[in-house]
This record gives C-alpha cells, structure tokens and sequence, in this order.
C-alpha cells in the first residue's frame, strides 16, 4: 500500500501518500495504522521523518493515537483547519474586498442549491433567525453580527452540499470577522443596515418561492452593495 519515498520532504510525501490513500478510499476513517517501525520501513524513511508527518496529520485531526490501539485514522474535523487558514489568509496578505469576492462566488452557489433542495426545517431556522434579527436593536452591534453570520451559513448549511459546508466552516472565522467588522464601521448608517435586513428577507423569500435565479441575483447584489458601502465608508 505504500510506497519508498525519494523525492520532496519526508515528511512532505508521508503527508501526500496517506492524502492520495484516504482520497482513493484504501484507506478509511476508523482504519489503524501500521505500527510505526513498520510504516517507517516500507516507505523507508526514519521514524523522526514519520513523527513528523503524524505530528502535522494530528494537528489538522486526520490521524489520532490510541492508547493500546495504536494510531487511527479519523474523521476531520473543519474546526482545527480554522485558526490555521485564518494565518494563512492573513499571511498572504488576503484583504476584505477578496474575502467579499470569495463569499460572493461561494454564496450565490449555495443560495442556489438552497433555493433548489431546502425543506421546511431549513425554512424554519433560516425564518427564525431573520425573526430574531429584527427583534434587535442596530445598536447591538455584537448580537446583529452574530444572527447575520448565522443567517449566511443557514443557507449554505441548506445547500446539502458538503463541500460548500467544509469551505464555508474552515474560513467562518475569517467571515464572522468582516461581518463584524462591516456592522461596526456601518454603526452609524441605520438606514443602510434596516436595508441589508430587508435584502436577507428578499433572499428568504426566493428561497421559499424556490426561485433560484432570484435568490442569486439578490445575495450577488446585497454583498456587492455592502461591499461598496464598506468601501465608501472607509473613504469618507
């Protein structure tokens, strides 16, 4: 099953080998593996190379080590990858009008899927949550950014589409923060976030109408507008 490492990093190509093994399915979630004088033979490399590797699989929650059962292959959970895609996204230098270019390209393919699959549990969260928002006041700022969060990953929780879940879930904290960010610096502009609200029940109201088309044009127009608000804001 796996193979002698010649090229790139030991640790590097431990890291593809066991990646191309899960994608390919030989290996499978809750599967053991080899003990690690045997894995670090058949690949050849040294077992300070292999630790390595187990140390990085660990940290993202791909392996888990056992006591008396060895080490397991697990389920991944998108909470670890977050603080590290956060560091990435800051690293490289990512700004808020990319992160709004993201949101909109990932957004208008979930509100669609939405639109297409949504059942009447999703219809209720997502109402409940619009309900909830309106019961607020713009003054709480931390409260009305939380319910707005929840009510954009309401929708691509509802596209049914795992993907679009684990995309969304690793880089939460990176949209959690700029819909904060936007609410504070908009503070003071009433009338521009009673408007993101009423755009949030025109993308509710699509999504029951089961109007694809509607729901994409409307949340492609209510995140470029906040965008350009955000951007006019900063301006002024």
């Amino acid at each position: 099953m796996f193979t002698v490492i010649n090229k790139k990093k030991k640790f590097e190509e431990v890291l593809d080998q066991i990646k191309k093994l899960l994608i390919t399915k030989k290996l499978k979630i809750g599967q053991k593996l080899p003990n690690e004088i045997e894995l670090s033979e058949s690949m050849g490399i040294s077992r300070s190379s292999l630790r390595e590797a187990f140390k990085v699989l660990s940290v993202l929650g791909i392996i888990e080590g056992k006591s008396g059962e060895g080490t397991i292959i697990k389920q991944a959970d998108p909470e670890n990858l977050k603080n590290i895609m956060s560091l990435v996204a800051i690293s490289k230098g990512l700004n808020t009008n990319e992160l709004f270019e993201v949101r909109t390209i990932l957004e208008m393919g979930a509100v669609k899927f939405t639109a297409e699959r949504r059942n009447e549990k999703d219809l209720q969260r997502i109402e409940t949550i619009l309900q909830e928002m309106d019961q607020l006041s713009y003054e709480d700022e931390e409260e009305q950014a939380k319910y707005d969060f929840l009510f954009h990953q309401s929708i691509v929780s509802a596209s049914q589409n795992k993907m679009l879940q684990i995309l969304v879930e690793v880089i939460s904290d990176l949209l959690g923060e700029q819909i904060k960010t936007t609410r504070s610096e908009l503070s003071r502009s009433p009338d521009i976030l009673k408007r993101f609200q009423e755009e949030h029940w025109l993308i509710y109201k699509a999504i029951v109408n089961k109007d694809s088309e509607e729901a994409e044009r409307v949340i492609s127009s209510h995140l470029t507008c906040a965008q350009a608000e955000l951007i006019q804001k900063k301006v002024e």
